[in-house]
């Protein structure tokens, strides 16, 4: 496990360069409420991943109110979802739900010919200037891609179900049914555990004596499992579905993106479905349950996470960095806005302060990064450092345009 070494003192260094990123917008800026209470009125918008909103919501209200705004994925208040926002004077748009349509909207406020599907309302060019991710470039890579996943935090992905134990009061939830779900094991594509049978291959697996059947019904004997998955256009969605290997858009018919009992759609991240199905079982990102574990944004909904292979997904109120699924979590932006290529480029400094490099404001802030759950990106455990620009996380080329 890594050690946060010497934060305050970052933290400090840093503010003269958070005083220079601010510069020349003062007059502009507008404070804005802190996470999950109100959305916010800013110079930059930034919208997509619910994985990541909570933790940018708290750097951009503690450090630059009124410069940089984070949208939630559905209503900070009422969870409505696709709601029409207005995220800058003169832009009106669907609120984005998600990495993907994080994505496509940042696709349409750069190109407004994109081939990227879009939601009811698209956003006006220049309305988004960069968007949240959850997963990587996947196909979509190219080493001259117009667009750059910039890294900034560790997450895990675990298995998650409902409690032990029925819960009553204010927030029930029903005991799950799943009861050794801590004894999964998830295997590889060509050898497969218990996680890639069941969401690839919809096979029944047999763990310590118990069947669990994946297809509704379940055989005679065996034990019913539904196996869920976030919303589309989801980045968890997206990244589980290529860990254990199925289609992310076309479902297999034993993996679910609503509520088999009553339709509701799974929200990623969100302990709804657990609380309210015995047989649940899905992903939930570790970082998120930390998070809101310690009083961010909680929607747990008592939702309990698992051990994988026999490993923890917490270890002393952090991440454990060697569970068996982990990933990097990024920041979407045109590429040219922040690294800088010359005149005439569009090279934007202060968003290249904020975003890019080792000693970016947000790379700097590691008390806000762990505070939420996250990891930091200090020994590069999965490739790459905090703030990163390589072109292997670059996407969309000449080949594939934005």
């Amino acid at each position: 496990m890594r050690t946060l070494r010497n934060t305050s003192v970052r933290r400090v260094l840093r503010l003269p360069l958070v005083a220079i990123a601010v510069a020349g917008l003062a007059a502009t800026a507008v404070t804005f409420a802190a996470p999950a209470s109100a959305d916010p009125s800013t110079t930059y918008v930034t919208v997509g991943s619910d994985t990541i909103q909570d933790v940018e919501d708290q750097f951009q209200s503690d450090e630059f109110p009124g410069l940089v705004g984070s949208w939630d994925a559905v209503n900070p208040v009422t969870a409505a979802a696709h709601e029409d926002i207005t995220p800058k004077a003169g832009c009106s748009m669907t609120r984005p739900n998600g990495s993907g349509e994080g994505l496509a909207a940042l696709r349409k406020s750069i190109n407004p010919a994109t081939t990227a599907a879009q939601l009811a309302d698209a956003p006006e060019p220049g309305c988004v200037d960069f968007s949240r991710s959850s997963s990587g470039p996947g196909t979509n890579q190219a080493n001259d891609g117009a667009l750059q996943y910039v890294p900034f935090a560790l997450d895990a992905v675990g298995t998650a179900t409902g409690p032990a134990t029925a819960v009553t009061g204010s927030d029930p939830a029903v005991a799950t049914a799943i009861t050794h779900a801590d004894d999964f094991t998830l295997g590889t594509l060509t050898a497969p555990g218990n996680l890639i049978t069941l969401y690839r291959d919809c096979h029944a697996v047999t763990v310590d004596g118990v069947t669990y059947d994946p297809n509704i019904p379940a055989a005679a004997g065996d034990q019913q499992i539904h196996l869920y998955v976030p919303q589309a256009g989801s980045g968890t969605r997206n990244f589980w579905a290529t860990t254990l290997g199925f289609n992310n858009t076309t479902l297999p018919s034993c993996v679910h993106d609503t509520n088999v009992n009553n339709n509701a759609p799974v929200e990623e991240h969100d302990g709804t479905v657990y609380a309210q199905d015995a047989d649940a079982f899905g992903p939930f990102s570790i970082a998120q349950f930390i998070a809101q574990t310690n009083g961010h944004h909680d929607r747990r909904h008592n939702v309990a996470v698992h051990n994988l292979n026999a490993i923890a997904p917490v270890v002393g109120g952090s991440l454990n960095e060697h569970y068996p699924i982990t990933r990097e979590v990024y920041d979407i932006v045109p590429r040219n806005k922040i690294v800088n290529g010359g005149a005439g480029t569009g090279f934007d400094p202060k968003l290249a302060a904020l975003l890019a490099g080792s000693n970016s404001a947000l790379c700097q802030d590691e008390l806000t990064i762990i505070s939420f759950g996250f990891a930091t990106l200090d020994d590069a455990p999965l490739g790459h450092t905090c703030g990163a620009t390589t072109n292997d996380l670059r996407a969309f080329g000449a080949g594939n345009p934005v």
